[in-house]
């Protein structure tokens, strides 16, 4: 298979590379702090984990209080019956009540005709891609992770090298939690939405009750090398009940497409933005979504000018040529009283 051998030769040239060590502290500017409801916030700041450095990170943040009984966390896809992929503001668009959202996990590009390189789902084709999800055969499906909204299927975790440990939020309240999966692995039928991505970020040692970064050594995708704009949810858990999260992260990084994974200039990697959601953000639990060109977050009534787009995601080009890319999903926050 063509796809597959391509894919994995680049993965092994990848490798090569070595993780930079983590430096733990951020140094972060207040842009803006804005209040979307009662219970959810979006700020805006510049960022930068190196002291020497002006802080030139661009980084998006909606807070949302998990205990606010008037809103709602749930992801959405496509609403076009004629395409399955979508811009996150014209998937916030089929549903009046969202009020912000972000991209969510990795999908099969159908969008482009010829040859395409899944490089997460190696080996998974288009004519597999093109029919619709099933339990039956999860390659089945233009999602390459888990996607069940209220209950429904709307895509699975691939059953392919290169997404050997996806990481699912599991949404339910204050029961929302992360957890890393194999590849094939269905979230469990209590779990009424669900979406998935990965490599995972962050988790939560319950014997010392601390986070610690915890990328998986045997997680095969290529996006944890790879120095791009950046999309990524974490939990807050209660400093007293730590079995309960208080408060859900959707957080976006400014930077740009296809750099590698030696260009620093193009944005965070996986281990940098693991230690932003760690160390600045105090995220207990914590996972990345799709990246790069992926890269969204959405504002109800932000930007009039970029459709509500807050995020960069090729910020060598000027905002208004910025547009947001087709995607197969993503998760909103839903104000439940509006």
């Amino acid at each position: 298979n063509y796809q597959m051998i391509a894919a994995t030769i680049v993965f092994i040239l990848s490798s090569n590379y070595i993780l930079p060590s983590v430096i733990g502290t951020w140094y972060c500017v207040d842009i803006q702090s804005i209040k979307l409801s009662t219970g959810v916030t979006w700020k805006t700041e510049n960022c930068t984990n190196d002291e020497t450095q002006p802080p030139l990170l661009t980084v998006n943040s909606v807070s949302i209080d998990l205990r606010d009984p008037t809103v709602k966390v749930i992801p959405a896809v496509s609403g076009d019956e004629a395409s399955p992929l979508q811009t996150i503001p014209d998937m916030a668009a089929q549903n009046s009540k969202f009020i912000a959202g972000i991209n969510g996990g990795y999908f099969w590009r159908v969008d482009i005709s010829g040859v395409w390189i899944d490089d997460v789902c190696r080996g998974k084709t288009r004519n597999e891609a093109n029919k619709a999800a099933s339990a039956d055969n999860v390659n089945y499906g233009v999602s390459d992770g888990v996607v069940k909204i209220d209950g429904v299927v709307k895509g699975n975790n691939c059953n392919c090298s290169g997404y050997s440990r996806p990481a699912v939020l599991e949404l339910d309240g204050t029961l929302s939690t992360i957890e890393v999966m194999n590849r094939g692995d269905a979230a469990p039928q209590t779990v009424s939405n669900a979406i998935g991505a990965g490599p995972n970020l962050v988790s939560y040692d319950s014997a010392s009750q601390s986070s610690f970064i915890d990328i998986p050594s045997d997680d095969d995708n290529i996006n944890i090398l790879e120095h791009a704009a950046n999309t990524a949810v974490g939990l807050v858990l209660s400093d007293t009940e730590p079995h309960l999260a208080t408060t859900l992260l959707m957080v976006t990084t400014d930077g740009s497409d296809e750099c590698g994974p030696k260009d620093i200039t193009c944005g965070l990697n996986s281990r940098d933005l693991a230690s932003l959601l760690k160390d600045h953000f105090k995220a207990d639990r914590a996972m990345s979504m799709d990246q790069g060109g992926s890269t969204t977050m959405w504002v109800k009534g932000a930007n009039p000018d970029r459709n509500g787009v807050v995020s960069r995601s090729h910020n060598t080009e000027p905002a208004e040529q910025d547009g947001p890319r087709n995607v197969a999903n993503g998760l909103f926050v839903e104000l439940l009283t509006a």
